[in-house]
This record gives C-alpha cells, structure tokens and sequence, in this order.
C-alpha cells in the first residue's frame, strides 16, 4: 500500500515546521508566511499528491494555553479574554487547558496536543512566577504568560509590578505626602518583592528617608489590611497616605479608618492595587493600579503568530514588561487639604 504524504513530509521537504505547512494548507487568515515560503509549500503539497480533506479546508490552525489554574481569582479573565481575541483576529483558535500546576495533567495535555497538531503554546501562569519547563514544550513554538524562566529563555511577558508601585508612590508624594506607609503582602511571591521595591524606590528618587515602621506585610486580606492600619495608628508620628499591594487590604484600611473617625481622602489618602470589580463602589470611589492581563495575553498571541509564521527567524527571547494603569478617583487628596 502506498503511504498517502503527510504535513509532516510537506514540512521536511521544504525545511518549514509542521506548523507552517499547516497554516498554508488550511488558508489560515490573519498569519505572515512569505509568499516565497507559500510557494514553495504549495508546490510541494501538489508534488507529493498530498490532499486537504474537506472537513479541514475551514479548520483553523490551534494555538493552546496551558494554565495553572482558572477558578481562583477574577485576573484569569483578563488572561483568557486577551488571548482569545487575538488569537480570533490572527486566524487561529484557542485551547484553553488548565493544569492545576500538576506534572502529570501538563505531561498529558502535552501529550494530546501532539496528537492534534497544535501550532504553537502559550504557557501562563496566574500569579508572576519563575517557571521551569517540561522538555516537551521545545516541540512547539512557545511563549511564556504571567511568567519567566531562566534555565532556557524564552519570549515571556509579565506585568510591571516594581514601576507601577513606583507611580502609585510618586503620586502621593506629588500630592505632598513625605509619611508615607506600604501594605504589602507575603514575600513567597514575586509580585510582592517587585512592588515594594518600587515603594522603596520611588522615596529614595524624591529624596525620602524609608522608615521600616511604616512598612508593615501580612496578608493580602481585608482583615490584614484593617490589623495593618491599627499598627499604623499606633504610631506616634503616623502616615498621612497608604499604598496597598492590593485593593482588598485597602478595603480593610477603608473599615479601620472609618471606626477610628477618619475621613478619606481629607484625613488620609489611599491607594489599591487590582482595579478589582468593586473598587469603583467603594466609598469614597479608590484610586488603583490595573494590571494589564489583557494587554499581556495580546502581546503573548501575537508574539506566537510571528514565531510560527517565521520559525527559521532568530527572535527575541527576553522578558518584556508591561506597564500598568493608574485609574485615579477620588481617594486620594493633596496634603494641603489634609
């Protein structure tokens, strides 16, 4: 029996991956493949007797995201939503395929993705992480989500913790706060390193001295940001602004101010992280730092695209930065009126 050809076959004879042989035979709208490399597939696709079946001719080459989790927190959203609005707009379709951060679920989404083919692989992470890789993701083009790794470096993308708490901080002092405390959260994470870098980093630019008593880290909670402003009170020379490392510890600050007869903005000035759905209603409405989780997953799709498309072509394999949004409301006050 004679063996009918592959995209595989199609792939090595023309020196392209089985991606690209893929993308030229199925159509796919939106992808930058030569007209050159086009050609060539297409030459060799009529050479070698190789047919497009039908039910494929509207099929659209798969793009996968792997994900630790998807059920935790509201951010994953921003993650998927970006990611699948792109890839919609490349021309491709996207998988999305939670984990749970378990060895043996990844080796078996991997492991049914090869079946498929799939293009190419968006590894993400909920929380900003260093990563390290199964060996079987060199197999696709990939791009590494709300995550990094440093053994074998790939594109990666990743929020700008550490400027967008220098912003939150330098607005304060703009607005004439020099007492100026930091609820942070745990340092296991590397969201909380990055941001209180920035914290420090903004008094030390405008000349500050930084006052460890001022700088107090627990738990990411209501309940730790209300204990933390109860420390903070306890001061004698207490602050006149906050920075929270996230909006539901400034909601804790928001209930320990108001029992002890405060008002915000006039008597304190306060700022989130998060842009969490309900910091809009919060009363006074909270000035808050917006994680770009959409914007992240965009850069990452189409970061993918111009791999698969130009898979020969040397890329950039460095960490990019996204920069966060400040949505400015009304919790925060010049010192003047304090």
């Amino acid at each position: 029996m004679i063996k009918k050809p592959t995209m595989s076959d199609i792939a090595a004879a023309c020196g392209v991956s089985q991606a690209t042989v893929s993308l030229v035979l199925n159509n796919a709208p939106g992808t930058r493949i030569s007209p050159a490399t086009r050609e060539a597939v297409l030459s060799a696709a009529a050479r070698m007797g190789y047919r497009t079946q039908a039910r494929r001719i509207d099929r659209r080459p798969l793009i996968a995201m792997l994900i630790n989790e998807v059920t935790s927190s509201p951010h994953v959203a921003g993650l998927i939503d970006g990611a699948g609005e792109a890839a919609n707009e490349l021309g491709y379709l996207l998988s999305v395929m939670p984990t749970d951060a378990d060895e043996e679920a990844e080796q078996a989404a991997l492991s049914h993705l090869a079946t498929l083919p799939a293009a190419g692989i968006i590894y993400a992470r909920l929380i900003t992480q260093q990563v390290t890789l199964a060996p079987q993701l060199a197999e696709w083009p990939t791009v590494l989500l709300n995550c990094y790794t440093v053994d074998k470096p790939l594109p990666s993308v990743v929020p700008g913790d550490l400027s967008a708490v220098m912003k939150a901080t330098l607005s304060l002092i703009d607005a004439g706060h020099t007492r100026i405390a930091y609820i942070g959260g745990e340092d296991a994470i590397e969201a909380s390193r990055e941001r209180i870098k920035g914290y420090r980093r903004a008094l030390t630019m405008r000349d500050i001295p930084v006052d460890n008593h001022l700088i107090i880290k627990g738990r990411w909670t209501i309940q730790g940001g209300y204990a933390a402003f109860k420390r903070l009170q306890a001061l004698d020379d207490r602050p006149t602004a906050i920075c929270c490392f996230c909006d539901r510890i400034a909601m804790g600050v928001y209930e320990a101010a108001k029992e002890a007869g405060l008002s915000i903005p006039r008597d304190l000035s306060v700022i989130g992280f998060d842009n969490e759905s309900y910091s809009g209603d919060m009363l006074p409405p909270l000035t808050t730092m917006q994680l770009p989780h959409a914007d992240m997953a965009r850069y990452a799709v189409e970061k993918l695209a111009e791999m698969i498309a130009a898979p020969r072509m040397r890329h950039d394999n460095h960490k990019v930065k996204l920069e966060c949004e400040m949505i400015v409301r009304q919790s925060v006050a010049p010192i003047d009126t304090v």
